[in-house]
Formats: structure tokens, C-alpha cells, sequence
């Protein structure tokens, strides 16, 4: 599944995949823009022409793989979010 990570959102959806042994590749998103700019010559954001993009990017294989902690990891890292986030005493 390729996917391009915008913002928070992308991490439920990446975390059901996992869990049903689909893999995770990841676009950057500046590529994205890029490459949607090298093949229209349209600056403009267009939500039908992403997925497009998206595909031809993951095909070309320009992509990644994210780290997505599971089990302790993942608590580790939330324990660790909240603890910064605590008030100092």
C-alpha cells in the first residue's frame, strides 16, 4: 500500500495494515508536489491526480519504508509523548 504521510492521519490507517500483514511504503510529499507539477505543469492541488502520483511514485520505486512500533514499543513511545507533555512541578 502506498501511501503519502500528511499530518498525524496516516497513523491508524498504517497501524490496521501492520496488523493485517499488508506492507507500508510512504511517498514524501514534496516528491508528490513535484512530480504532479513535472507532469501537468499545473501548480494547482487536485485530490484525483494525488492517488495517480502516489502509484507512479511507489512503482518507480521511490519510496520508504515507516517504522511503526508495535506491542512495548509502541507504549514506550506514547509513555514518552505524555511525559513531555507533563507539567514540570
Amino acid at each position: 500500500m502506498g501511501l503519502e504521510p500528511t499530518g498525524h492521519y496516516w497513523f491508524a490507517l498504517a497501524q490496521f495494515l501492520e496488523e493485517n500483514n499488508i506492507g507500508i511504503s510512504m511517498v514524501n510529499p514534496y516528491h508528490v508536489k513535484q512530480t504532479k507539477e513535472l507532469d501537468d505543469n499545473n501548480q494547482t492541488k487536485n485530490d484525483r491526480k494525488d492517488p495517480k502520483v502516489i502509484a507512479k511514485l511507489v512503482t518507480e520505486g521511490r519510496y520508504s519504508y515507516p517504522y511503526v512500533p508495535m506491542g512495548i514499543y509502541a507504549d514506550l513511545r506514547m509513555t514518552r509523548k505524555l511525559s513531555l507533555c507533563m507539567p514540570k512541578a
